[in-house]
């Protein structure tokens, strides 16, 4: 699943490319992508007709896009889902094609979703309007790369779940919004912190540290596009570039030590990490 830096760096590919551009079409592949309020592919498409991206935001993992007709776009890419903008002429759809927002006869926004569960929604664009058709939202933790963020709001989302590992405590987005499997595993490394670990067993050093750590491991993420990934591309329909030290790299050697990393599964999640350099 795309996490906070993918998002981040799609959001920012539409902010660069796609803002003030007018839409004028719009073809709905597969209708099951739109979900609530609007699911009819005809009404969808001409609320979305002559109006203009004016802004793009992002909140935890979902993206926002403000149009100029007081709606806005909203798009949960979930597991496979990817949003690219391509030249219009001369440039095949592809697979998987569930969306295209054309501008003109220079480019067109793509939604791709190989498995279909991800999500566009048209939603007035006001917070209560947001938040009553996703309520996940108003629901989300602090955003990681926002000052406020440190050791102290992880310390307190630990206190009312007094049984979570840490790895399962950093994966719930009412603590810390847009972390995932990926940089949850990446942040515990650097924090030298055992995924496994009761999270009310931390220090406070250590929960500050691991507050800092989850901040450089997705900045350093962000300016990189995004984890190198068969599943993700930018809105140019490039692969990020920022390699993980530990996930998806069960059993090969610890940057740091040498020795096999351990995979096990916590919450359902794959976890990786080092038993030797993570206490």
């Amino acid at each position: 699943m795309p996490e906070l830096p993918e998002v981040e760096t799609i959001r920012r590919g539409i902010q660069d490319l796609a803002l003030g551009l007018v839409i004028t079409d719009v073809e709905v592949y597969v209708p099951k992508i739109l979900k609530a309020p609007i699911t009819d592919p005809e009404e969808f498409s001409a609320k979305l007709v002559s109006a203009k991206f004016v802004n793009a935001r992002r909140r935890g993992k979902h993206l926002i896009f403000g149009l100029d007709n007081g709606y806005a776009l909203y798009a949960h890419l979930n597991m496979r889902g990817q949003i690219v903008l391509s030249p219009f002429f001369g440039d095949p759809h592809g697979k998987y094609l569930c969306v295209s927002i054309r501008f003109g006869s220079n480019s067109e926004l793509r939604y791709h979703d190989m498995w279909t569960w991800g999500e566009l929604r048209l939603i007035p664009d006001t917070p209560e309007a947001i938040c009553s058709v996703v309520p996940a939202l108003s629901a989300m933790g602090v955003e990681p790369l926002a000052g406020e963020f440190d050791g102290t709001v992880l310390k307190s989302g630990a206190r009312s779940r007094l049984g979570s590992s840490i790895k399962t405590l950093l994966l719930d987005q009412a603590v810390v919004a847009g972390v995932g499997n990926i940089y949850a595993d990446e942040s515990l490394f650097r924090s030298g912190i055992n995924p496994i670990r009761k999270a009310v067993t931390l220090s406070d050093k250590e929960w500050y540290d691991l507050a800092r750590q989850i901040t450089i491991v997705l900045s350093e993420a962000v300016e990189l596009g995004g984890t190198v990934s068969d599943n993700y591309v930018d809105v140019n329909g490039a692969a990020g570039r920022y390699s993980p030290q530990v996930y998806g790299r069960v059993k090969e050697r610890c940057v740091r030590c040498e020795s096999p990393l351990t995979g096990s599964r916590l919450g359902g999640r794959s976890t990786v990490y080092c038993p030797k350099c993570q206490k």
